[in-house]
């Protein structure tokens, strides 16, 4: 990877030095795990830090390990994402993320609450938080419904400076073998600026696809894992349907959107939103802009502030008295033309693949 500045519409010469991250002083605990913690971005999508430096694994027997898993964090889809760290190069960074990931499948709802609470009180925080506190953070963190078994089928990280052939080869075999589990390998590199001061670059290595955009077609379940893998792959096309939406321009600017929460399994929650809905039609209707990651503007409002389909969805009920956190996706709700987002998308998407493959060389 050569990184170059750009003055006048031209190239300098010469691509920027890179330099070791060990040169730099930078270590993982101190630094690098702090560069993820402020930006998870740089995981993906939609990923909270749930815990750093975990450690506390132990059996009903009494067993203990001492395992220290760098970060854990969980994604809009409800799956858990592992992450080891490593500044430099491990040829056994694979194999260290692998028992990381088989010791959080471990998890359940309550005990990742308790360490996300444990989490959020480091340092003595004003007003602590309890493991409800923690556990209702988190379920709003998820688009949509979040079944335990979820929690089963994590997703891997690698995060490192540069990757041995041992783990290339186990990570590539490992990935054809099992497609239920997801190992990416991430790079994080320094280059210097003119200035002297370091540019740091996050990018995916592998998959080069990232695989969230695989969507897996509904069929029988040949195994636990593969049912959940589903889930997993369904979550994630509608938590992208508005991205998708958005870099298809499928709907104009200012197209209006209307609520429907009609199918929503507690009755009761749609009948009082339907009520405070009746008093306004306008709380029930939305306009679609141009921004990739926020595209609903809620018509019942005074700002211009823009909404997730879920985010929007949830302060609706929440606003109606009802309760805020509850697992819902909003492209589920969010209606266009009487179809929802998540289906308008699946159209767009299916019409975009068809036109591509006609124009494609033979």
């Amino acid at each position: 990877m050569l990184m170059f500045a750009v003055a006048e519409d031209r190239m300098t010469c010469a691509p920027m030095p890179s330099k070791q991250l060990a040169k730099l002083g930078v270590w993982e605990a101190t630094h690098l795990e702090r560069w993820v913690v402020d930006h998870p971005e740089v995981l993906g999508e939609n990923v909270r830090v749930v815990t750093t430096q975990y450690n506390k694994w132990s059996s009903d027997s009494g067993d203990l390990a001492r395992e220290r898993l760098d970060i854990l964090g969980l994604d809009a889809t409800g799956q858990l994402v592992v992450v080891e760290l490593k500044r430099g190069t491990d040829s056994n960074v694979h194999m260290q993320a692998i028992t990381y990931a088989a010791l959080v499948a471990g998890f359940s709802k309550e005990t990742l609450a308790d360490a996300h609470a444990d989490y959020l009180n480091r340092g003595t925080p004003a007003q602590p938080h309890s493991p409800a506190d923690a556990a209702e953070l988190l379920e709003s963190h998820v688009d949509g419904s979040w079944d335990d078994d979820v929690l089963t089928v994590p997703k891997i990280i690698l995060l490192a400076e540069d990757f041995t052939a041992q783990t290339y080869t186990t990570v590539t075999w490992l990935s054809n073998l099992t497609p239920n589990l997801v190992i990416e390998m991430h790079t994080v590199n320094a280059f210097m600026l003119e200035e002297g001061m370091p540019c740091v670059v996050f990018r995916r290595l592998f998959p080069a696809v990232d695989p969230s955009t695989r969507v897996l077609t509904p069929g029988v379940a040949v195994s636990t894992a593969t049912s959940v893998a589903t889930k997993i792959a369904e979550s994630n096309r509608r938590m992208r349907t508005t991205y998708l939406l958005h870099d298809l321009k499928t709907m104009p600017e200012d197209s209006e959107l209307t609520f429907d929460l009609q199918g929503f399994r507690d009755a009761a929650t749609v009948a009082l939103v339907d009520a405070w809905i009746a008093e306004n039609p306008l709380r029930g209707r939305a306009f679609w802009v141009n921004d990739r990651a926020r595209p609903l503007r809620w018509c019942a409002s005074d700002t211009e502030e823009t909404y997730t389909p879920t985010g929007l969805t949830k302060h609706i009920i929440s606003e109606a008295g009802g309760r805020g956190n509850v697992a819902i996706s909003g492209s589920e709700v969010w209606r266009w033309h009487g179809k929802s987002l998540y289906q308008v998308g699946i159209e767009a998407e299916t019409a975009s693949s068809t036109s591509t493959a006609s124009v494609a060389p033979a």
